[in-house]
């Protein structure tokens, strides 16, 4: 098992000076390969026994052996000169390189395992209730509707003033909620996934930290961001990064029947008109608005997407089929 493997399952029975520990190693690995124990303790801001307790707490003989262990892991994975390889990049660039290495490094550390059992717990749920207040209700409410849209038993909910707030008195033991909590933490979200708890629910987190309180109250807390972007916020990269394989897995795992309930949405925005109808609606856009010459080269477009189709078409046509039962 990895130390970081070690060090989510210990989290929930660590003190709150020895999740300093923690949260330090998993964000400053090199640093603490190689420090003393004296620098450690100066830098993390608690005592040389703390440290040397967290060692105790992951099942090390001593914070040497920790250490070791760091250094022959860190040793086993192909180094990456990434500063190196951003140096002559534009500063757009260097965003999105540093962001990605971010990503790469979150996913080489993730729990499969542990995807498995909340994508689990989402399919046989009977209600999925999605909170996030602040800034982290932008992310429930896209991960809120995307599940919805999937299994039609997904309420987002909005603090205290949103009428769904009382679906709290409906929770059962197939209730899953997913509290999404990224610093600064909100004391309503909070209060909400710990009477839910308690109520019998199956409480999922996704959060930025291993300080953060939801470690102590949920089933399944998932770190979806554990680096800061350049002005010390959480990246919501890996979040987004999550939510989309959650989503994904959960097609996979139910295809027939999403399918069925996407097609069924698909006929209920026809019948209501909802969205412009592809090419025709921007023609009549275009009506009185552009040069001939605009509307031959959009008419040459066009022609070629419907070439494309067509090919697409004939290939399906040449598709081996499995025998009709």
């Amino acid at each position: 098992m990895s130390l970081d493997q070690l060090i989510y399952e210990k989290i929930p029975s660590l003190s709150a000076g020895q999740r300093k520990v923690a949260e330090y190693i998993l964000n400053n690995k090199d640093e603490f390969s190689y420090a003393t124990l004296a620098k450690l303790s100066k830098d993390i801001s608690v005592s040389e026994t703390t440290v040397i307790r967290f060692a105790y707490s992951l099942g090390f003989d001593s914070f040497s052996a920790m250490q070791q262990k760091l250094r022959e892991e860190i040793l086993s994975v192909p180094q990456r000169n990434v500063e190196g390889q951003i140096q002559n990049q534009t500063f757009y660039q260097k965003v999105f390189s540093r962001e990605m290495q971010a990503l790469q490094d979150w996913i080489s550390h993730i729990d499969e395992e542990l995807l498995d059992k909340t994508v689990e717990a989402l399919l046989n749920a009977d209600h999925i209730l999605v909170t996030g207040a602040r800034s982290s209700y932008h992310a429930a409410n896209w991960f809120g509707n995307r599940l919805n849209l999937l299994l039609g038993n997904t309420h987002i909910i909005q603090e205290f003033y949103d009428p769904r707030f009382d679906l709290l008195n409906h929770i059962t033991d197939k209730t899953v909620v997913i509290s999404i909590a990224f610093a600064r933490y909100t004391k309503w979200t909070y209060r909400y996934a710990d009477s839910a708890k308690k109520m019998g629910a199956t409480l999922v987190s996704i959060t930025d930290s291993v300080s953060s309180p939801f470690f102590n109250i949920s089933d399944y807390t998932i770190l979806a961001a554990p680096v800061k972007d350049s002005m010390g916020f959480s990246s919501p990269i890996c979040m987004y990064c999550l939510f989309d394989a959650i989503i994904s897995k959960i097609h996979d795992e139910r295809k027939d029947m999403i399918v069925e309930r996407l097609k069924q949405y698909e006929d209920t925005y026809r019948d209501f008109d909802m969205y412009y109808d592809g090419f025709v609606s921007i023609l009549n856009d275009m009506e009185n608005r552009v040069t001939k010459s605009e509307l031959d080269e959009c008419i040459k477009n066009a022609k070629k997407n419907v070439e494309k189709l067509l090919v697409a078409i004939e290939l399906a046509k040449n598709t081996t089929l499995k025998t009709e039962e």
